[in-house]
Formats: structure tokens, sequence, C-alpha cells
């Protein structure tokens, strides 16, 4: 094993690190895997040798994108990065008064979020959006604890506002219903971005307690996004969202393959454009089984065939 500049690691070329991870590359652009994501809005800039999504907000350096992507902390980055080749010893940050007084933190805070979203409200653009815009199901809201905000919010406990208002709070979980992050869907009609994750986080698939409740023989439907994935489940569909293939953890992959009950099969509308229908083909390389089916003419998504009126 080499000891190596930390430098050198940072300079390696984000766009190759971002292929070798599987991130489809074009034109310094790719479809953000960090929320659900229909036109590229992920831009990397090679002469800073960074990253940033123009819509969820999403930014950082070479070892940043690793650590995000790959759901990872520093070390683990750097050791995929060179192919565990090299040794080295992270940098202590220096510590400010103002540190050492506050103890910031700026890791994501399932704690501090949990405070979030412990009593749910739904405010009235809340209830505009997922009501009279979307026409979800208020039990689906419930199940899914979808709460809302109207001012600005932090996403950690000292830290400045992150989740824009007015927005919803959408809580991701694992099967057991642990939380793993808060996604902010901004409802506003300012240019701000319209989906945020705390920094750090990665986290897959949604509405993962489903898989909980699924019996031999169930119908699992998988949609794009939240949005989409609330219309099945009011629909009486259960239902999962995974906004792109990459997106995906190697433990979501597993639970789709091997941790379903016996019988259980996947379905899919896959949206009526290119990147809805590249999602479908890209699924159908990890789940052989998956089996598409036809929206409504006219319709873009199962979330406008819901607002039209489909109940299938």
């Amino acid at each position: 094993m080499q000891n190596i500049d930390l430098n050198e690691i940072r300079a390696m070329p984000i766009e190759e690190v971002a292929m070798k991870m599987g991130i489809e590359v074009g034109r310094h652009k790719a479809l953000c895997p960090f929320h659900q994501d229909r036109h590229p809005s992920l831009h990397f800039d090679i002469k800073r040798n960074r990253y940033k999504c123009f819509s969820c907000g999403a930014s950082g350096n070479v070892i940043d994108l690793v650590m995000r992507y790959m759901n990872v902390g520093f070390k683990e980055a750097v050791e995929w990065m060179t192919n565990g080749s090299i040794q080295f010893v992270e940098p202590k940050p220096q510590q400010t008064s103002y540190d050492k007084e506050k103890k910031v933190d700026v890791s994501v805070d399932t704690d501090y979020l949990n405070t979030l979203i412990k009593n749910p409200a739904i405010n009235a653009a809340a209830s505009h959006f997922l009501y009279d815009e979307r026409k979800i199901d208020p039990r689906i809201v419930k199940w899914c604890g979808i709460s809302s905000i109207s001012q600005p919010t932090p996403c950690w406990r000292w830290g400045k506002a992150f989740y824009d208002a007015p927005s919803l709070l959408i809580p991701y979980r694992d099967v057991d219903g642990k939380l793993l992050s808060v996604q902010g869907r901004y409802m506003g009609k300012e240019d701000k971005p319209r989906f945020r994750f705390p920094r750090g986080c990665q986290v897959g698939m949604y509405n993962k307690p489903v898989i909980r409740r699924l019996k031999p023989g169930d119908e699992l439907w998988i949609a794009e996004g939240p949005s989409d994935c609330w219309a099945l489940l009011s629909a009486g569909h259960k239902a999962v969202a995974i906004p792109s293939a990459t997106s995906l953890t190697k433990a979501d992959i597993g639970l789709l393959r091997e941790g379903l009950p016996e019988g259980v099969s996947l379905h899919m509308y896959p949206d009526n454009d290119e990147p809805g229908m590249k999602l479908f083909e890209d699924l159908k390389r990890w789940f052989p089984q998956l089996k598409g089916h036809v929206l409504p003419e006219g319709c873009k998504d199962f979330g406008e065939a819901w607002r039209g009126g489909i109940r299938n």
C-alpha cells in the first residue's frame, strides 16, 4: 500500500468516476440520481472538477459524489476510488470556538428529522397540492407520514435554513419503518429546487415499509417518484417508488429479487416519455419478471391518469 496526497484523489476526473459508478454522462450532464429526475439536471464542471444538480441542489467535489452516491463515509469512498491501494490520514478540521460551543454536526441527523415529522401537519398549500390537485386519499397521506412546513426549516440541529417553504416533508424509511431521511418537496412558485435531501444521504427506494405488508401472490407496483406512488396507493395498489435505476442500493436490489413473499409479481406503468421508458428498460435488466402496463392515451404518468379518473 502506498501513501498519496489527498489532493491527487480530489483531482480524479469527476466524469470518469461518475461513469465508473454507473451514472450515464453525456455532454457533461446526467440524470440526477438524488431525486426524481426526468431530464438531465446534474451538471459536471470539468474545470473545477465538481458536480451540481440545478434541480435538487446536490453539489460537491468528486469525493462528495462517491460518498453520496454509494452512501459511504469519507474513508470508504477514498478506498473505493483507489481500489484500496492507498493509506491516508484524514485531516482533522480546525475547530472554531463556535464549533466547540455548538458542537456542529452536518451529518444526516435522523433524531432531529424525527422531531420534524413526529406530529405530521398538512398546511393549506399541502392540502391543495395533495387533495385538490393530486387527488390523494387522506389515508395514504397518513400511512406515508407526509407532513408540511410553512416556514424555511433547517435539516440539522445547528444548520441554516435548508427546506424551503411551503414544502412537503416526505419521510423515507427502511422496511421496518426506521427513518432514513426526509425529502423536501417545494410547492411554491419561486424558482427554487423542487426536491431537497439532507446532504450525504442516499435512501434508494421509497415506501419500503409496504414490503412487510405483501402476501404471497400479491402485486407490487413500481412508480418513478413519491407522488405517482401515492396515486398508485390511492388506487388500492401496493407500491414503491424508484426514481432511477442508479438510485437503487444493493440492499434494494436484493430485496426485490429475493426478499419478497412467494409469487409476488412486479408491475409498472412507465411514464409516457423517453426517460420513463428508459427507466422501465433499465429496471427490466435487474428484474426480468417486471411487467409493463400502458397508460391511457394522453396521460404522461400514473398520477395524471389517477387525477383523470382511472381507477385500476
